[in-house]
Parts: structure tokens; C-alpha cells; sequence
């Protein structure tokens, strides 16, 4: 049996790429693969459902020292102390799921795979330059790099040229039974209607405030909907604020997180989801798997879901985002659950998991490689 170690940055904070990581560990051959987690940062929100023969670790903190460095010192400048502390060296294969943190608690002279979770062009930006070097540096001690989207894949060939051989793209996939019987379950929360519904973190990077912008123009065209935000995060102050400029307190709820979102999104008509970046969207995995139109903008995984435009809808400004609720609220459920249907069999869990396999596997029988380049 392959002894195997996921490096998430949190395991416990009820996002997106967690969710992805249960579903996977949940679904490897528990006869081939003994599976472990490790965290970097520990939150209270949410305990993932694993299975019992997934060992999830005790998260990573600062190692004591005389200098009583942080925990976030000790990362940038000596990561050997926290890997040493906390990494074990007996693992056939060590997984970061993401980039930047998790990667650089890859052990050197490993067999390793780092699993990249949305483009990387943010770090692009000027002020990025020394995250920019660390995660170049880092990718040199990788064996192969999962993108899971072909935006994923082109801003890491774009940013990261000498290490475009490495990148295998796998998109993200879903479990649509599962999804389909957790939807059936009591729902927390009760929607009113017409219902736009967001899900994720309440987060700058998702940009949550925008949609208060988008339900003013759907207003504005005499469509009284309802906007619901399933999540948590700095951005609720900033979607209050706007909310009571608008005066559309009545019609925008914020719903905190929620342990069962799917019964809550199955109420709704329309899921919209404007982020700035994107590396495959659960959340718009999941609106398809239960039959739900989506309004996206192009982040990684919108175009390769929408069907044509048939499933969802992929839009620039507020204003296109406005009719393409409009249209869409307006147009046969029918027709919708069945363009959705089509789009997310490409998605199965089966042919996910298999070809995850395949890429363990394939890299488990490599020999180990080294290049050493300093942080």
C-alpha cells in the first residue's frame, strides 16, 4: 500500500478546495492508497467528512525556538524547520493542494505533485515580485503540476515557462449522486422568489459586493428578485453597506455559512458567481449537477461548464450580468435542468478519480528527483 500526504493550506475553514480534497481522498482505492492531511492553517468553521481510513493530522504551528520565531517566519525563511517538524519523510507521494504555501512545505527530493486551485496571474502584480521567486522555486522541486482548468493551465505556462512540461491539466469533477441526495435533505434555509443565490467565501477575490450592483439593475428592469449569499468573510460589512445604499435590504439575505448548502441551492433559480479569479469553480460544478443556470464571469471552468451558453451564462460587465438573469429566470426550467444535465456528465467522479490514479501512480513509479534552488 502507497503511503500518500495532502498539504492543504486549511482543512478546516469550509471552502471550496476542501471540499474538492474530501471528495477525492473519500474516493481513492482505500486498497492502494494509505491517505493523510495535513493542514497549514486551522480554522473552527467546518470538519470535513472523511472517511475512517483518512488520518487527517494535527495542523502545522510555529516550531518553538529560542528566537520564538512565527510560524509565519519560519515559512519564509527557514520551511526545512516547519518540514522537519511536521512533514514525515516515509510518504510514497506528497500532494500540495495549491500554490504557494502548500508547496513550500514540499519536502526536497521527494515524489510530489503540486495541485494549482485557480490562474496564478496575481502573481504577476508588482508587489508579488518575492511570492513570484519563492513559487518558481518551489515548482523546481515538483515533479508534475495539476491545473484544473485551462485557465489554470495558460497563466501557469504564462508566469512559469520552465516548468510548462510539468503541467498536466485534470478538471475538477463531482459526485452527482451525492450531490443529488444531500439536496434532498431539509434545507436550513428557506428561499423566497425569484432567488439569485451565491456560495463561497465572502472574499475580495470573489468580489460578493458586485452582485449588489447587478440586483439593483434587476430591479431596475422590474424584476423584484431575491439575492441570497451562503458564506462568510470580510466582504459582509462592505455587502451591508451597499445593500442599505440601495435600499434593498429586504431583498438580500446573508445566510452565514452553511454545513448543507445543496438543499438551500436547490430552492434557488440562478447562481451567480463574478469572481476576478477562478481555478475550476465547485460551486459552479455543483449548480449544474442540481439543474441550475449560472451566471459567471470567465474564470476557469465557466466556459467548459456552460454549454454553449445554454447551462450558463459568461458575461464582463454588471450590466450583461443583469440580462443574463433576466433571460434566464425567464426562460423553461426544463430546458435548463436538461442543458446542465448534458454539460456536467463530462465531470463524473469515476473518470476524475481514474485519471487521478493514473497520475499517482505514474509519478509513484518515477525515479525521485532534487534540484535544489534556494527560497
Amino acid at each position: 500500500m502507497k503511503k500518500i500526504l495532502f498539504i492543504i493550506w486549511s482543512y478546516t475553514y469550509g471552502g471550496g478546495a476542501e471540499a474538492l480534497l474530501t471528495s477525492i481522498v473519500n474516493h481513492l482505492n482505500p486498497e492502494k492508497y494509505d491517505i493523510s492531511i495535513i493542514e497549514y492553517e486551522h480554522a473552527e468553521i467546518k470538519v470535513e467528512p472523511v472517511n475512517d481510513n483518512i488520518h487527517v493530522l494535527p495542523y502545522i504551528q510555529a516550531v518553538d525556538m529560542p528566537e520564538k520565531y512565527s510560524k509565519t517566519y519560519q515559512l519564509y525563511n527557514m520551511p526545512e524547520v516547519l518540514i522537519d517538524a511536521y512533514i514525515k519523510k516515509d510518504y510514497d507521494l506528497y500532494v500540495s493542494f495549491n500554490y504557494l504555501i502548500p508547496t513550500f512545505l514540499l519536502p526536497r527530493g521527494t515524489k510530489n505533485i503540486a495541485w494549482i486551485h485557480s490562474d496564478v496571474y496575481d502573481l504577476a502584480e508588482e508587489n508579488m515580485l518575492r511570492e513570484r521567486k519563492r513559487q518558481e522555486a518551489a515548482f523546481y522541486n515538483v515533479e508534475k503540476i495539476v491545473a484544473i482548468s485551462d485557465k489554470t493551465e495558460q497563466s501557469l505556462k504564462d508566469l512559469f515557462p520552465s516548468h510548462a512540461d510539468k503541467v498536466v491539466k485534470i478538471y475538477n469533477g463531482v459526485d452527482l449522486d451525492g450531490i443529488k441526495k444531500k439536496s434532498t435533505e431539509k434545507p436550513m434555509v428557506e428561499l423566497k422568489k425569484p432567488a439569485i443565490l451565491f456560495a463561497g467565501r465572502l472574499e475580495e477575490r470573489k468580489d460578493p459586493v458586485r452582485l449588489v450592483n447587478v440586483l439593483k439593475l434587476v430591479h431596475e428592469k422590474g424584476i423584484h428578485a431575491h439575492l441570497y449569499f451562503i458564506g462568510q468573510g470580510e466582504q459582509e460589512e462592505n455587502i451591508i453597506e451597499k445593500m442599505n445604499k440601495y435600499h434593498l435590504s429586504n431583498y438580500i439575505h446573508l445566510a452565514g455559512y452553511q454545513k448543507k448548502p445543496y438543499p438551500i441551492m436547490k430552492q434557488c433559480d440562478v447562481v451567480c458567481l463574478l469572481s476576478k479569479s477562478e481555478g475550476f469553480s465547485m460551486c459552479l460544478l455543483e449548480s449544474a449537477a442540481l439543474g441550475k443556470a449560472f451566471v459567471a464571469t470567465p474564470v476557469g471552468g465557466a466556459m467548459e461548464l456552460s454549454n454553449n451558453q445554454q447551462c450558463g451564462r459568461i458575461i464582463e460587465t454588471d450590466e450583461q450580468a443583469a440580462d443574463a438573469i433576466c433571460e434566464l429566470l425567464g426562460r423553461e426550467r426544463a430546458a435548463i435542468m436538461q442543458a446542465c444535465q448534458e454539460s456536467i456528465q463530462r465531470f463524473d467522479l469515476k473518470n476524475y478519480i481514474g485519471q487521478i490514479e493514473n497520475l499517482f501512480d505514474t509519478v509513484m513509479g518515477r525515479a525521485s528527483f532534487c534540484r535544489k534552488v534556494d527560497f
